[in-house]
C-alpha cells in the first residue's frame, strides 16, 4: 500500500500501482522491506526491531525517527495482535508489518482521518486512532468491577479469582502501554524533534490524553486491589462465623461430656447408680443445662 499526499484536496490517495511518484505514506511487509532495505539509512535498527516487537518505543537518528508500536487487545474476541515498526522522515512515513493485519487496519482507518499536512501529523493521527475508544473500554472494565463488587456483597463469589486475575493482567498491560505512548509523545515534543515536527501542540494534547488514560488504569488497578481485600474480608467473616458456631456447639456439649465422664467412672459407692430415677434425672439435668446455655447465648447475641 502506497499513498501520495494530494495538496489540492489535502488528503491521501492511493498510488499502489504507480511507481513514478514518491509515496507520502507506505505500508510494506517485512519481506518486502528486507528486499528494499538499502533505501533506508538505518535499516539495521529496523531489522532488529522487527525481530521481536513487544512494546511501543521511538528513537531519533539524525533526521529520522524509528520505532515500534504494539496495540493490546481490547476485546474478549480472539482478534489479531497488531504490531509493526515505523520509520518517519520529513518526506514520508513507512509502516512495516509481517501479518497483513496492519494493512487491513490502515485501510479501515485511512478514511476516518482528517486532513494531514506532514508525515509526522499522519503518524500522530494514527496514534490517536489507537486510543480513540479506550476511555469507553476502560469504562466497560469499571462497570465489570462494580458488578463483581455487588456479587461479593451478595455472597456470589463463583469465578471471582479467574475474573480478577484476567482484569489485573489486562490493566497491567494497558498501564505499560499508556506509559510507553506517553514517552513517545514527550519525545516528539522534545527539542531534538522540533526541526521536522510542526504540530507540537497536537503531540502535547496526545501526551496528556495518554496520561489521563494511564491515571484511569491506575485507579482501576486500585479498585481491583480493594475488591480482593473485600473478598478476603468476606471469606474471613464467613470462616469466623463457622468457627463461632463450632465453638458454641462445643461449649453447649462440654457440661454433658463432664456428666458422662463423671458417671462413667462406676465407683462402688455412687448412690445415683442404684437410684430408681437416676437415669431420668440425668436426662432432665442435661436438658436444663442445654436450654439454659442456648438462652444465655441468644441473650448475648452469639447467634
Amino acid at each position: 500500500m502506497r499513498y501520495q499526499f494530494d495538496s489540492q484536496n489535502r488528503s491521501l490517495r492511493s498510488i499502489e500501482n504507480d511507481n513514478s511518484q514518491e509515496p507520502f505514506f507506505t505500508v510494506i511487509s517485512a519481506g518486502q522491506f528486507r528486499e528494499e532495505k538499502e533505501q533506508y539509512p538505518y535499516y539495521k535498527v529496523l531489522l532488529h526491531s522487527l525481530g521481536s516487537i513487544r512494546y511501543c518505543k521511538a528513537e531519533v537518528f539524525k533526521g529520522d525517527i524509528i520505532g515500534t508500536l504494539r496495540l493490546p487487545r481490547k476485546s474478549e474476541q480472539r482478534l489479531p495482535q497488531l504490531s509493526f515498526a515505523f520509520c518517519l522522515t520529513r518526506q514520508s512515513l513507512v509502516f512495516i508489518e509481517d501479518t497483513g493485519d496492519v494493512k487491513k487496519w490502515v485501510e479501515k482507518q485511512i478514511g476516518l482521518l482528517p486532513e494531514v499536512s506532514s508525515p509526522a501529523q499522519l503518524l500522530l493521527q494514527f496514534m490517536e486512532q489507537m486510543i480513540e475508544d479506550d476511555a469507553l473500554y476502560l469504562t466497560h472494565i469499571e462497570t465489570a468491577t462494580e458488578k463483581m463488587e455487588e456479587s461479593i456483597l451478595n455472597g456470589d463469589t463463583k469465578d471471582f479469582f479467574p475474573l480478577l486475575t484476567g482484569y489485573r493482567q489486562k490493566l497491567s498491560e494497558l498501564n505499560a502501554y499508556y506509559e510507553q505512548l506517553t514517552d513517545i509523545g514527550e519525545l516528539f515534543q522534545s527539542p531534538i524533534c522540533s526541526s521536522f515536527i510542526q504540530d507540537a501542540q497536537g503531540w502535547e494534547q496526545y501526551t496528556h490524553r495518554a496520561e489521563r488514560l494511564q491515571n484511569h488504569v491506575q485507579l482501576l488497578r486500585e479498585n481491583m486491589l480493594q475488591l480482593r481485600e473485600l473478598y478476603q474480608s468476606k471469606q474471613e467473616a464467613q470462616q469466623n462465623k463457622i468457627i463461632g458456631i463450632l465453638t458454641i456447639v462445643t461449649t453447649i456439649f462440654l457440661p454433658l461430656t463432664l456428666i458422662t465422664g463423671w458417671y462413667g467412672m462406676n465407683f462402688a459407692y455412687m448412690p445415683e447408680l442404684r437410684w430408681r430415677f437416676g437415669y431420668p434425672a440425668v436426662i432432665l439435668i442435661a436438658l436444663i443445662i442445654v436450654i439454659g446455655e442456648i438462652i444465655y447465648f441468644k441473650k448475648k447475641e452469639f447467634f
